[in-house]
């Protein structure tokens, strides 16, 4: 795909470059965007919301949970505090590696597999973008195939209008840098930019009985080329899109959460055992996209290609059967101590006099996916028709070795290698084929707008498993290669808004969702609705919605990242049953200006919501459910409360305070599963010291909040980030 993409690539150059260079007005397309801006989002059919570049200047949040917790319906799980490998969740879908969300950059499906394993386990690295766009309600089955919460956009840096860029340095406790530059030329015809973002850290825990950090270093690089010939009145705009992203990241980062006890200890504390946890990943794509814009109709197409690489070597396993009698898994090991059982203790603090085995794996995968995306508008003063199709090519390739060390008296002996893996979910590839058509239309009457969508999916899923580490055969005799999927499913969406008056306006929506599955599951099957008012008037909005999702056939999949209650195949899926979600989302927003000329914006972001199980049911990943259960890892509320000041000095300064609900990790909550609710306090200041520069400072959580805020992955509890200071600068170019 990638050397198509160069060979589709270099013959239009001339096409490009030959045209007049007598400098003409350009035709502004955004062909990254999905919803545009704010007003644009007011418009369309369901909830939509957009973070500008100039909303994330305020905090330069690294973390995609703090952003996104400004965002009313979006909810999230933390892991280690820098929004590394997000947990996200819209309007209660399960919230594991962001696997039931359609995440994109650009318009391009960015899940390393979004069909054959969908968890986001690469996720662009946030401060390099330069905008969020988030779809809710009807307008989601457009941007499939995880349909039933909705859909978000994450927008890299734009070629610049002019020639420029910035610069931006910063700096932070625990040996935190992080330098972002992008620098863009513009000529008539031709435009291009270079970015890169590099960002290290040593991390703000430690490691019991070790000198190791715990933090990372994260690169990325990423290059664009336009190519567009003039605009005439009459004629048509054509523009060429080639874009290059690679990044590549070393992070100590750990499943291995604490017991309770050792959390309030100290919570920022790691295990000794897991001193030789680390992940290594690479990720590049290419991409190239064409658009024809010819007044009332426009024509776009873009090719892609996303690989991803990466090994996570972590602590899988404490083989202690023989000497203590625990069980070999770590949730068995960190419930023991929960119930208070000294030798579990002994084992995690590394006290234990009788030494045990540990057993880690080298979590091995390659990812592929690569696609065509084709899109057709046709625009008229009454209604806008938009057609899309998109074909779909993803794989994981496993091949996991385990390695072995001695733990005793706190200290891990030197690794030692194991077999490499035979027949086992170890050594396996998984290929799927999708294809995806929609068509929607939008109709304006005046005060009233409607919406209509239809979106049709097919995909097929298939596994094999080989004999032997050197794959000479697949495994027949177990029945592979398995069609782990082979279905379609067609859904329709409704929307309609009605302005009752300059300021006021009511819109309703319905939309069937669906997610596919494999490993065993059937499809994820939901009815999706929302009503909501707006009011506008000048600087203040005003937004209230209820949503409400009845799923026929909710599911979970077993994954190592999760929070599964039992021993389930990682890959192997499960069906909870019916299930019921329903919530309120505010945002209010307003400024104040003060006879100084001091402005003083103020926002409020709340989510309510009750979701629960509606069956009785017992399995390996959900464990024992009965109706009325809590869904896990989905607080039961959200609120995000921002204020703050701009002087015409250049002076401003900002105040937000997130506050979430409480949840539990697992359907059948007990103590050890509890997660309270709690809060986090971030401010900001800036200064304008010239056209050119500004400078900043940040504190997240100011208090030195020390809460529970996950017990996932493993069971373990986990904290946020303690108080971290940073200061930086930015220079424009």
């Amino acid at each position: 795909m990638k050397r198509l993409i160069l060979f589709t690539f270099l013959p239009l150059i001339s096409f490009f470059t030959a045209a007049d260079d007598a400098a003409s007005e350009n035709v502004e397309i955004e062909v990254i965007e999905i919803i545009g801006s704010q007003e644009e989002a007011l418009e369309i059919a369901g909830s939509a919301s957009v973070i500008t570049s100039e909303d994330l200047k305020v905090y330069e949040y690294t973390d995609i949970h703090k952003i996104l917790s400004t965002i009313p319906g979006v909810n999230f799980r933390p892991e280690e505090g820098y929004g590394l490998r997000p947990n996200i969740s819209i309007r209660g879908t399960y919230a594991d590696r962001s696997g039931k969300v359609t995440l994109m950059e650009d318009g391009v499906l960015i899940a390393p597999a979004p069909y054959a394993s969908s968890s986001a386990y690469y996720f662009p690295t946030t401060p390099r973008l330069a905008g969020v766009e988030v779809l809710k309600g009807p307008a989601a089955i457009t941007h499939g195939p995880y349909t039933v919460g909705g859909a978000i956009n994450l927008l890299s840096t734009p070629i610049p209008e002019e020639t420029g860029g910035l610069f931006n340095q910063e700096f932070g406790e625990d040996q935190t840098t992080r330098t972002h530059f992008h620098y863009g030329v513009v000529q008539d015809n031709v435009a291009f930019l270079i970015e890169s973002h590099l960002w290290k850290t040593d991390g703000f825990d430690s490691i019991l009985n070790s000198n190791e950090n715990t933090g990372f270093d994260k690169d990325d690089i990423v290059v664009k080329l336009r190519l567009n010939s003039d605009s005439e009145s009459d004629g048509t705009y054509h523009e060429l899109n080639f874009k290059y992203q690679d990044s590549d990241e070393s992070s100590d980062q750990s499943y291995v959460g604490l017991a309770d006890t050792d959390f309030r200890r100290d919570p920022h504390k790691r295990y000794g055992l897991t001193a030789y946890d680390n992940m290594d990943n690479a990720h590049d794509t290419l991409s190239l996209n064409y658009i024809a814009d010819m007044g009332d109709f426009e024509f776009s197409a873009t090719i892609y290609e996303n690989d991803f690489a990466r090994n996570w070597f972590k602590v899988d396993k404490i083989d202690n059967n023989k000497v203590y009698g625990l069980g070999n898994g770590i949730n068995n090991i960190i419930a023991a101590a929960n119930s208070g059982n000294p030798d579990a203790s002994s084992i995690l603090l590394g006290t234990n006099s009788q030494p045990v085995e540990i057993k880690l794996k080298n979590n091995n995968r390659a990812y592929t996916s690569e696609g065509t995306d084709i899109k057709v508008q046709y625009r008229t003063n009454k209604q806008t028709l938009t057609a899309g199709y998109r074909a779909t090519e993803d794989s994981e390739d496993r091949f996991q070795i385990y390695e072995y060390a001695t733990w005793s008296g706190g200290k891990l002996s030197t690794l030692r290698e194991g077999s490499a893996p035979g027949y086992s979910s170890n050594n396996r590839v998984t290929e799927a084929e999708a294809t995806a058509f929609y068509i929607n239309e939008e109709v304006n009457l005046g005060s009233l707008t409607l919406n209509f969508g239809f979106r049709s999916e097919d995909w097929e899923i298939t596994q094999e498993r080989y004999v032997d580490a050197a794959r000479s055969a697949i495994n027949t005799e177990q029945g592979y290669p398995k069609k782990l999927a082979n279905s379609d499913n067609s859904l329709i969406g409704f929307g309609a808004t009605y302005e009752v008056n300059g300021n006021t306006s009511l819109f309703l929506g319905f939309h069937e969702g669906f997610t596919p599955t494999s490993g065993g599951a059937d499809p994820e099957e939901a009815d999706n609705m929302e009503l909501g008012v707006r009011y506008i008037l000048e600087s203040t909005f005003v937004e209230l919605v209820y949503f409400d999702t009845d799923y026929q056939n909710m599911f979970g999949s077993c994954a190592e990242s999760g929070g599964a209650v039992g021993e389930c195949e990682i890959g192997d899926s499960f069906n909870a049953g019916a299930a019921s979600i329903s919530g309120l989302e505010l945002t209010a927003q307003t400024k104040i200006t003060s006879e100084a000329g001091v402005t003083y914006p103020i926002s409020i972001i709340y989510t309510s919501t009750d979701a629960s199980f509606d069956n009785t049911f017992s399995s390996s990943f959900w464990g024992d459910v009965s109706t009325g259960m809590d869904i896990p890892d989905l607080p039961d509320s959200q609120l995000a409360i921002r204020g703050g000041f701009r002087t015409d000095a250049g002076l401003s300064g900002d105040a937000t305070l997130y506050s979430y609900g409480s949840t539990c990790s697992v359907a059948n909550c007990s103590s050890g599963t509890q997660i309270d609710s709690y809060r986090i306090t971030d401010v900001s200041l800036s200064k304008q010291i010239n056209e050119r520069v500004d400078v900043y400072m940040i504190v997240e959580n100011i208090f030195n909040e020390e809460d529970v805020v996950a017990r996932a992955p493993k069971n373990g509890a986990r904290a946020q980030k303690p108080r971290t200071t940073l200061f930086g600068f930015r220079l424009k170019i």
